[in-house]
């Protein structure tokens, strides 16, 4: 009996999108719908996993010149009162970086979007690569369909 409950647990886990995957799908979808002024013949084809990445700052260039990691933030914050004291006309800055190194707010999420269209009697096969916010709002959408640069 346990073998057939790990069995049907096993398969409905491996079926189910995350939450945040579907949400990230429909605006994403809904989003380049929108932009392309919803043309004719839109179909989805596939969606990337969904990528949680952080924007770098220069802050993030000076702990790493140091052999710091950026979620060690005691080390940081000695590391950047002592840079402040050097150059003090990097203070600021430096201290906003540690404040959003600190509560997460360089996270954004990236997700490449294929799908058809129907552009003047052509189909077309067209990828987007999309970067959202942590609420799943589009930050920008750009066309790599035949661009040579590698889908990261």
């Amino acid at each position: 009996m346990r073998k057939y409950i790990f069995i049907l647990v096993f398969f409905c886990c491996g079926c189910v999108h995350s939450e945040l995957q579907s949400r990230a799908e429909q605006k994403a979808e809904h989003y380049v719908r929108n932009k392309l002024g919803n043309p004719n013949y839109f179909k989805s084809v596939s969606f990337s996993e969904l990528q949680k990445r952080r924007y770098t700052t220069s802050l993030d260039s000076s702990l790493n010149y140091a052999g710091l990691d950026t979620r060690d933030h005691e080390k940081i914050k000695s590391y950047v009162d002592s840079e402040n004291s050097q150059r003090p006309d990097l203070a600021v800055k430096n201290e906003k970086d540690v404040y959003n190194i600190e509560h997460d707010k360089l996270a954004y999420y990236l997700l490449i979007y294929s799908f058809r269209i129907d552009s003047a009697g052509v189909k077309k096969f067209m990828k987007y690569r999309i970067e959202m916010d942590t609420a799943c709002n589009v930050l920008m959408a750009r066309d790599i369909t035949s661009s040579n640069v590698k889908e990261q």
